[in-house]
């Protein structure tokens, strides 16, 4: 009759602005901007009642859109297990993204410290190209050339001083060879010829 009509309707009414208020009021609370809260960016709203839930959404569909723009979703007993398992589903992605980007963090701090390992590296090798390069002139200096050091030892040598321990012969033979014209040379002594002459004609009058 119209009596339970008017019942009816007037109860639906009173139902769809209690659901909307409440949403109002969970919009204002904005537990998803709690610190410290790790969450999503939306509250679940539960109607346990699946009838009037339904009830609710097909008198009043923009309920749906009204919750929504207070970061709310809307969900019954036969959506809520679904929108529990979404969820579930968004942090596993978001658990996989942030150990990506751990992931991508490392590998950045490690091609980095491989970066500076190649230079220091490089400024070694460079260092020891010039360390060799000063050590051939060294040896250069000391065993090569016109005026070498090892040419001049040996001939002092070679004019009678006195040593405890011969050079590398080798060595000193190419540093010898190297200085051919320029190295000292000792001075073989000659017999006194005169005096050489005098002796033989002296035994030969002797005879």
């Amino acid at each position: 009759n119209a009596e339970d009509d008017y019942t009816r309707e007037s109860a639906l009414q009173e139902h769809i602005a209690s659901v909307r208020n409440h949403i109002r009021l969970l919009g204002r609370k904005d537990y998803q901007q709690l610190p410290g809260l790790r969450t999503l960016d939306y509250v679940l709203m539960f109607i346990p009642v699946e009838p009037a839930f339904l009830l609710a959404l097909d008198r009043q569909p923009e309920l749906i859109t009204e919750a929504l723009k207070n970061n709310i979703m809307l969900v019954s007993p036969t959506t809520l297990l679904v929108a529990l398992r979404t969820i579930a589903n968004l942090w596993r992605y978001e658990h996989q993204s942030r150990n990506a980007q751990q992931i991508a963090d490392r590998a950045s701090k490690l091609y980095d410290k491989m970066r500076l390992f190649i230079d220091d590296m490089s400024a070694i090798g460079q260092s020891l190209d010039k360390a060799q390069d000063n050590y051939r002139q060294a040896m250069k200096k000391l065993s090569s050339g016109r005026g070498n050091v090892l040419a001049q030892a040996e001939a002092f040598r070679g004019l009678g001083v006195e040593i405890k321990r011969e050079i590398n012969p080798d060595l000193a033979e190419q540093a010898v060879s190297q200085d051919e014209e320029y190295r000292l040379r000792s001075v073989p002594e000659q017999p006194n010829d005169e005096a050489y002459q005098r002796d033989d004609e002296y035994n030969q009058q002797s005879r």
